[in-house]
């Protein structure tokens, strides 16, 4: 697989890029109250078409529809997949959940999986302990997948995606199992390899202060973002706030890609951007159909990639 083999894929989704969600756009929209107004702004320069929609329940299928059009549109544009499916390995890994809670036979269930994770659901069924344990190990054959298909696709900023993803997800693993009067040994066995945060890095700060917690993420992380969103889940014990700094982190680190002329990152950069744009539509209209202050609303929105 080398780089040169997205060019023409790539030059193609820089054309798409136009016509994303800007920051400036979004903000604007953030000031209309009328939900009509704000369709009507949604669909223009834009791929969305809110001009027919009277309420949020064809609003939401307008989305749907959109992400279902953008995955088939990079599954045939990709000269190589693998720059799709880690974006949407979270999707899949869903699709298995489903599965496993119907409690049929593979051969009548709803979702139809790929072979690998038809091997991954046979695994599971044969966890005898908790959900939370069944859980947990889903949670890690995901992001092993994720690895190896950033590394299949030889790309250090995917990688370094990758990286973040799995020590966000430690992060909560942490603050969780305290919330729950864990010992130390339960963070052990929940922590997924593969991230910039060792493991020792979790075991030395677990009974540790959340100030001093992050403190230690510093090196790695954006302090203050981390900073606020543990501040957050302190006072309230939700992770509402932390995921969103989490994900302005990734976003912002998307950002580099910017500055690539062409390769894989290309089409897991639109895609991603793709999915959070779909996020903050969804957001937007769901907060002003419920009079959300626009402050609470900005906060929730996060970063946007363009």
């Amino acid at each position: 697989m080398k780089d040169t083999d997205f060019i023409t894929a790539s030059s193609y989704i820089r054309t798409l890029e136009n016509r994303l969600l800007t920051k400036s756009k979004l903000d604007s929209l953030i000031t209309i109250h009328d939900f009509s107004d704000i369709l009507k702004g949604l669909s223009q320069d834009m791929d969305y078409n809110f001009i027919s929609v009277k309420n949020s329940d064809q609003a939401e299928a307008v989305l749907k529809q959109e992400w279902k059009r953008v995955c088939e549109l990079l599954y045939k544009i990709s000269p190589h997949k693998e720059a799709v499916q880690i974006a949407l390995l979270p999707y899949e890994f869903h699709l298995l959940r489903q599965n496993l809670k119907e409690e049929m036979p593979q051969s009548t269930q709803t979702n139809v999986l790929s072979g690998e994770m038809k091997k991954i659901q046979v695994e599971a069924e044969k966890i005898n302990e908790s959900n939370q344990v069944k859980e947990i190990f889903l949670d890690k054959k995901m992001f092993e997948h994720m690895i190896k298909l950033s590394e299949e696709l030889n790309s250090a900023f995917i990688i370094e995606q990758v990286q973040m993803k799995i020590d966000f997800y430690n992060i909560k693993s942490m603050l969780r199992a305290r919330e729950m009067k864990k010992e130390s040994s339960f963070m052990e066995f929940c922590y997924v390899k593969g991230g910039r945060l060792s493991k020792d890095v979790f075991l030395s700060n677990y009974l540790a202060p959340l100030s001093t917690v992050s403190a230690s993420f510093a090196n790695k992380y954006y302090s203050e973002e981390i900073q606020k969103g543990l501040e957050s889940y302190e006072i309230n014990h939700n992770f509402s706030d932390l995921e969103t700094s989490f994900r302005n982190i990734l976003i912002d680190h998307l950002k580099h890609a910017k500055l690539i002329s062409y390769g894989p990152e290309i089409i897991y950069t639109y895609l991603v951007a793709k999915e959070n744009e779909i996020r903050q539509i969804r957001l937007l209209l769901t907060c002003k159909l419920k009079q959300i202050s626009n402050d609470i609303l900005m906060k929730k929105l996060g970063e946007s990639y363009v």
